[in-house]
């Protein structure tokens, strides 16, 4: 049975990423709210997943919002999150932001979420929607993968596991031709097969640099692989920081 993507996957998703180090994520993103020109109280990451890394996000942060366009990657984070008390949860999708103009000072969109937008318009809504709801002053930060970052880790991709019930593969191709990524997952839930398939599609820093510029937003700095260096060949992981001009 194909089901949408994150339908299921989510049940499994934390223990899928075990390896990821959200903390450390997490303090990155803090270090780069240092180009926003007003002091970052209002947060919305509009692709939050499971959650795992608002935790460290939350702290000196008045108000966090967490949004996915996935029911149950919402619902896999109200469970992460049950105990702090500080994040508001939402099922959103981040080309249609649920959120009134200028109520934000910082908008997230984490883990190459972005890679998601297949269409052009998809990004062009989107940064609508972002200048939209920043106050000025605010800043976007997101991250994408780069074609580099694909051809060394997940051409040819492949992994599995199983534990309680629970079983799921994962083949993962590049088309360089189409410049789109395609993870297959096949779970086992209970003895019962689904199948979900993602696709993302892969841009160039000069990409994303085009539809930027042709946006209300403007770029203020673009660093590769976790570092403060700016991308390169090898970079296999980029974040951006755009900011909205102040009035």
């Amino acid at each position: 049975m194909h089901t949408a993507p994150y339908s299921r996957l989510a049940k499994i998703y934390d223990k899928v990423m075990a390896h990821v180090n959200y903390k450390m994520w997490a303090e990155y993103i803090k270090n780069l709210f240092q180009f926003a020109d007003l002091r970052i109280e209002k947060v919305i990451d509009i692709s939050c997943g499971t959650g795992k890394h608002i935790r460290f996000l939350q702290k000196d942060i008045t108000t966090f919002i967490g949004a996915d366009q996935s029911k149950q990657m919402i619902t896999a984070a109200k469970n992460n999150l049950h105990f702090t008390g500080k994040a508001c949860l939402l099922v959103n999708d981040a080309r249609r932001i649920a959120l009134k103009s200028q109520s934000v000072d910082a908008v997230l969109m984490l883990y190459d979420s972005v890679n998601y937008l297949i269409e052009d318009s998809d990004i062009e809504n989107l940064l609508e929607e972002v200048n939209r709801i920043l106050a000025p002053g605010g800043i976007f930060i997101f991250d994408f993968v780069t074609e580099t970052g694909l051809e060394e880790c997940f051409d040819g991709y492949y992994d599995s596991d199983s534990w309680e019930g629970l079983a799921y593969e994962r083949h993962s191709r590049y088309s360089k031709k189409e410049k789109l990524q395609y993870n297959k997952f096949n779970f086992l839930f209970n003895g019962e097969p689904f199948i979900e398939e993602h696709v993302q599609r892969i841009r160039t820093t000069l990409e994303w640099k085009t539809f930027i510029n042709k946006s209300k937003v403007h770029l203020s700095g673009e660093f590769s692989n976790f570092s403060f260096s700016p991308p390169n060949k090898k970079s296999e992981r980029v974040h951006f920081v755009c900011k909205k001009e102040l009035l």
